[in-house]
């Protein structure tokens, strides 16, 4: 897309984004409160208010897989959602919408009401331990769990159309040419006004984040500490390049810091004890796998910076052995993985293994590979998708089918899921010579194109397919009746998100 038009996209979405901002009216004089004392989102809560939360939640996970670069790694996404998930759990009733990984090399983190919550890969690669990775998702778990951003409607435009507009306008920036640093300039000019006006009102609001947020933070075993160096080394970053046009974390803009801030979170760190050293290393472990592999995903490391960093580090190891498969040389990609002990029960050593036997068209040695490591840990969507994957390319498809069925379930926005779920389809029609079985895997197949579709904000071509279902439900409308009262249900469903609009 040109950078024009990416523009043009820019300005229509901001002029829907009525939705968010800090709360005008923030809770002046209010003392200093427990961990247990912070109000969870679900209390208090109205079923409207709850139902509209959802809404908007579902809105923007569309506008943002519409229109940023999400990263679509499983396992990655796996690691940050065990993180927010249970800090998550520690202030809120409500699970969290969604959690996702944007493919940007800026520091900066985002959230909407109803539980989404956006990274940048650029916060965990400019980060220096797991800690203070943590810190970004505690903050703002804390300023969802405080429901920051869900009073005064008319200033519920700033904050949204602060973050994902300048995330959207750095990337057009981007795509012109201009280098991240262009982008970098570009993301700060969009929020510049935006975060000079919120900043009188959410000052209250910050502090409380930052409190909750450690608190937050502490309680799940992390460094509390981590969570005012991190945004001490963002702050000093921003004033040595504020007036280069040059690194401007875009975290600082929307979360302006003080330095009374910084100091009240610095002291209060010092309260907390600090975490078990069995639990740290396997944070650290954890971090460095999650650095590496991210680096390598988004094109922030070259196979000379992987060769060197092998022999000291398991992730840059793994990382390497996945370039070479990625490069046809299968055979430094397997001496690699046999260069040293590796845990043959660690996740990311089976993901990384199965990859490369997929890289030689192995896939039922693929589908072995993962299969102990996805009995250990069923409960884990990353493995459930890479084994219903290598099950797919080696003509397995109801092997997949019953992995993806937990994660397709009516409503589910699991749009790696969905796709999955359409192959697995196609392939059983394919492979089958059953009439009926091959009808019903053809709807269930554009079922699941249409979800992508809509996950995608591509309303049209969701109905398109759910039309394309009906028609073939319709040859055997007796024997097909529960499944197209679904293929209604979902084409209201449909309709009623293309018609949604933030108020």
């Amino acid at each position: 897309m040109s950078n024009q038009a990416m523009l043009k996209k820019l300005a229509v979405a901001m002029a829907c984004l009525p939705m968010l901002a800090m709360n005008a009216n923030a809770h002046q004089g209010q003392g200093e409160k427990s961990l247990f004392q912070a109000p969870s989102l679900a209390s208090g809560v109205g079923f409207y208010e709850k139902h509209r939360n959802e809404q908007l939640a579902a809105w923007s996970l569309r506008q943002i897989y519409d229109s940023l670069p999400v990263v679509n790694d499983p396992w990655s996404e796996q690691v940050i959602h065990q993180m927010s998930g249970h800090m998550n759990g520690l202030v809120r009733q409500l699970p969290l919408y969604s959690v996702l990984l944007i493919n940007d090399n800026s520091i900066n983190a985002f959230a909407v009401p109803g539980g989404l919550i956006g990274m940048n890969t650029g916060t965990i690669i400019g980060s220096q331990t797991m800690d203070e990775v943590a810190s970004v998702l505690a903050h703002e778990i804390a300023h969802i769990s405080q429901r920051h951003y869900e009073h005064q409607l008319d200033n519920q435009k700033k904050l949204l159309a602060m973050q994902l507009g300048g995330l959207l306008a750095a990337i057009a920036a981007g795509a012109a040419g201009g280098g991240g640093d262009a982008a970098l300039v570009a993301m700060a000019g969009s929020q510049t006004a935006s975060a000079e006006g919120a900043a009188v009102h959410s000052r209250e609001h910050e502090r409380e984040a930052d409190r909750v947020g450690m608190q937050i933070l502490a309680q799940a075993g992390y460094d509390a500490d981590a969570m005012p160096r991190f945004f001490e080394r963002l702050q000093k970053q921003h004033m040595l390049n504020q007036g280069k046009g040059s690194f401007v974390p875009s975290f600082v803009q929307s979360h302006p810091f003080t330095s009374e801030r910084l100091s009240e979170a610095t002291a209060r760190a010092s309260a907390y004890r600090p975490p078990v050293m069995t639990a740290k290393q396997e944070q650290a472990k954890l971090f460095d796998q999650w650095v590496w592999r991210l680096k390598y995903l988004t094109k922030q490391t070259t196979h000379t910076q992987l060769v060197a960093h092998a022999t000291q580090s398991i992730g840059a190891r793994l990382a390497l052995a996945t370039y070479l498969a990625d490069n046809h040389r299968h055979q430094e990609a397997s001496e690699v993985m046999k260069a040293g002990d590796l845990n043959p029960f660690d996740p990311l050593v089976c993901v990384t293994q199965a990859h490369l036997l997929a890289a030689k068209k192995d896939y039922a040695g693929a589908v072995l590979a993962i299969k102990p490591c996805q009995l250990i840990y069923p409960e884990r969507r990353d493995l459930r998708l890479y084994l219903a994957q290598h099950h797919i390319h080696a003509d397995q498809p109801t092997d997949a089918l019953v992995l993806l069925n937990d994660l397709t379930q009516d409503g589910s926005h699991d749009v790696q899921a969905w796709q999955l779920a359409q192959q697995a389809y196609q392939k059983l029609a394919q492979l089958t010579d059953d009439e009926m079985q091959i009808t019903t895997a053809t709807i269930h197949a554009l079922r699941a194109r249409s979800q992508v579709a809509l996950w995608h904000g591509q309303y049209q071509e969701s109905l398109k397919s759910l039309a394309q279902a009906q028609q073939v439900a319709k040859r055997d409308d007796d024997r097909l009746a529960a499944l197209s009262a679904l293929l209604e249900k979902d084409k209201q469903a449909v309709m009623s998100a293309k018609e949604f609009k933030p108020k």
